[in-house]
């Protein structure tokens, strides 16, 4: 229980209840003499009304002094609470474990500072009047959690340990700080212990995992100060993903951006949406888009320079700026490097698989189809470096070397293409066996006309890739023969569409998507075997355009998207290399693994002749050259809105001593929220001695 008052005023109060006292004492010494300097009579009349008086002139001074100190109390601007005060440090010398959150969230804004200024500053002035005897130590809460400061007495090196910190992009992991916390007072030299921790009380920072892991909860007080009452706005909402693409059908080279945008307001429903590329602005869009929903935008933009580029989508400003944007990379190919696997080689070159197709996806000696097809054997195979290709066609393959449909089901995660085409070397058992993570569907059996040919259906056909065909040329394409095929059969579970139609009603060509890739199936061959396609003038476009489609932007396979703090790891093979971060400091790496993924942005990778002779380098030394780039962005995880409530951070830490505490600023501290003001009451009461003293100078 407490009584608080906010004005000097009330000293005035005190002053005014005293003046009336001292001039009552004086004057009492007076009223004596003149008693007994009067006549006899007039005296024991006197005499009789001062004892009849005296009573009602006391009851009027205290009524006049209690009116008056009334007053300035409710000048005060007293609150009254059963509240305790906020007891932050011990007054006696005890060993303090501050665990400071330094996640992404705690950067949100509080008018011009944000919520970790705020827990700083709260921790450097309770430092200030702590016992000189007291030990202190810091613990930072994100993600991992770590020792940032051990055990000291001395406040100024402790004091100057805590103006260095700032708030981080990582993620918060409370259940790790805390047992680290209690680990570093199982060695603490103070009798009384404690622990004391700053944080904004985001929920994804209290997994219910981290603290099983705790080895033992030691009987050691917790007081937690919540410091999220002090920020002066919300997180609006947040670019929760983008993906890029290079799109291949026309002409001309576009980019395409994907953002996935989610709202968190509960008001806002329009929304700013910029696409930034090498620092400059070039698209913007408004979204509309439903409070509390998730909306996807997309962007082209044309490719005039075949030149790598460093992108962002951004959207507007709000209380949490960590996560209004995500950056990227982006290398446009030249070509797109394409292995065709030849399943049935023959000594005369024509009469090959991969005769016709090699000639398609590349008919001059120039590549004008921006297509570099490469022709391997199946023995060949293993050899090939699959990093090295966006797209692989499997031309009338029968089975795969062993176990090659896992490093298959690896290029295609990464984003890589696989195309499939039928023929009589086709093995059903063994593409539904082995390859049936890859395939959606299943082969029933080779289908061969008796009556006519087969042909394409292609009326009202929506597909990106027939769209991209005149009307004379589907006209032409219509009176394609077609004189065998497979037979399929959908799988369970297993989503795919059918990009063509025969006219058997049977699909022609399907496609699936599989992790960040793209699986194509077209069911005949792509020689001359069970169709005449290869020899009509349309077989040209329409094998580069589903290579295109399917390559769809894949500029690099090996390129790495990692959130905050995930290591990047990458083959040295015979060279070695150097990371320049985005505020482009240059690294080493070192065991060809990268660890300091702590900035958001664009990382470039260059590799070296030789070895560096140094981890961390003032300039790219001579003979550097580029060999990629990755990103870091945020884990959106710490975005999303809610906060653990007291009961569950008391199921998490059951049986400890916890006291939670919400700091405010001075600047801003609500009444309401401390306790119950009495200005109004004291305000009353003095009208009321008023009142009363009205009636005892009225009855006297």
């Amino acid at each position: 229980m407490s009584l608080n008052f906010s004005s000097p005023l009330f000293l005035f109060g005190l002053l005014g209840i005293s003046i009336p006292v001292l001039i009552h004492l004086l004057t009492r010494r007076q009223q004596k003499q003149i008693r007994f300097s009067a006549v006899y009579l007039l005296a024991q009349s006197q005499k009789r009304s001062t004892r009849k008086s005296r009573p009602n002139r006391l009851l009027l001074l205290l009524a006049r002094c209690l009116a008056i100190a009334l007053f300035s109390l409710a000048l005060a601007n007293p609150l009254f609470s059963f509240r305790q005060s906020e007891a932050f440090l011990p007054t006696s010398p005890a060993s303090i474990v501050f665990v400071l959150d330094d996640s992404y969230s705690m950067g949100t804004r509080s008018k011009e500072k944000t919520l970790f200024d705020h827990a700083v500053e709260y921790i450097a002035k309770g430092l200030q009047q702590a016992p000189d005897s007291s030990e202190f130590s810091l613990v930072l809460a994100s993600s991992p959690a770590r020792v940032e400061q051990d055990w000291t007495s001395d406040k100024l090196t402790f004091a100057n340990k805590l103006k260095t910190q700032t708030a981080s992009y990582r993620t918060t992991n409370i259940g790790d700080a805390i047992d680290k916390s209690i680990k570093l007072l199982e060695s603490a030299k103070q009798k009384k212990k404690k622990i004391i921790l700053l944080t904004d009380l985001d929920k994804n920072g209290w997994k219910e995992e981290f603290f099983f892991k705790i080895e033992y909860l030691s009987p050691y007080p917790i007081q937690i100060l919540n410091f999220s009452r002090l920020q002066s706005g919300n997180n609006k909402g947040m670019v929760q993903s983008i993906q890029i693409a290079q799109e291949f059908l026309t002409r001309s080279r576009l980019l395409r951006v994907k953002a996935q945008i989610k709202n968190f307001s509960s008001t806002v429903s329009r929304m700013p949406l910029s696409l930034f590329l090498e620092g400059k602005l070039v698209k913007e869009e408004f979204l509309d888009i439903s409070p509390g929903q998730t909306l996807v935008q997309k962007f082209s933009y044309p490719l005039k320079r075949n030149q790598p580029l460093n992108g962002k989508v951004q959207i507007s400003d709000d209380a949490l700026p960590a996560d209004n944007s995500r950056y990227f990379p982006f290398h446009p190919s030249q070509n797109i490097q394409v292995l065709v696997v030849d399943g049935d080689p023959k000594t005369i070159s024509h009469q090959s698989e991969s005769f016709y197709l090699e000639r398609a996806l590349n008919p001059f000696s120039v590549s004008l189809s921006h297509i570099d097809p490469t022709i391997s054997t199946l023995s060949e195979l293993p050899l090939r470096n699959l990093s090295d290709f966006s797209v692989v066609i499997l031309a009338n393959v029968r089975e795969l070397p062993s176990d090659y449909e896992l490093e298959l089901e690896k290029f295609v995660l990464n984003g890589g293409a696989l195309l499939f085409g039928m023929g009589d070397q086709v093995n059903a058992k063994y593409f539904n066996e082995r390859l049936g993570n890859l395939l959606p569907v299943k082969l029933e059996s080779q289908y061969q006309t008796r009556e006519g040919a087969l042909h394409l259906l292609l009326k009202n056909n929506t597909h990106p890739v027939m769209q991209a065909f005149s009307p004379k040329a589907l006209e032409e394409m219509r009176e394609i023969n077609f004189y065998s095929m497979y037979t399929m059969q959908a799988r369970e579970h297993k989503k795919f569409k059918v990009g063509t139609w025969f006219s058997n009603q049977h699909p022609a060509v399907i496609e699936s998507e599989m992790g960040k890739g793209i699986v194509v199936l077209f069911l005949s061959s792509l020689d001359r075997d069970w169709n005449d396609f290869p020899i009509q003038p349309t077989y040209l476009p329409w094998i580069q355009r589903w290579t295109q489609y399917a390559a769809r932007g894949l500029e690099n396979i090996s390129r790495q998207d990692l959130l905050v703090g995930e290591p990047f790891r990458q083959s040295a093979r015979d060279s070695s290399w150097l990371v320049r971060t985005p505020d482009g400091t240059l690294h080493h790496l070192e065991n060809d693994i990268f660890r300091d993924t702590f900035q958001l942005g664009v990382y470039h990778l260059f590799s070296l002749p030789g070895a560096a002779d140094q981890k961390v380098l003032a300039k790219l030394p001579q003979g550097a050259e580029p060999a990629g780039t990755f990103t870091v962005n945020i884990d959106t995880r710490e975005s999303e809105p809610g906060k653990i409530s007291q009961k569950e951070i008391e199921d998490f830490l059951a049986g400890l001593e916890l006291e939670f505490l919400e700091p405010q600023t001075q600047t801003a501290r609500p009444q309401t929220s401390d306790g119950v003001p009495l200005a109004t009451p004291f305000l009353l009461m003095v009208a009321g001695m008023l009142l009363a003293e009205g009636w005892m100078v009225r009855k006297e």
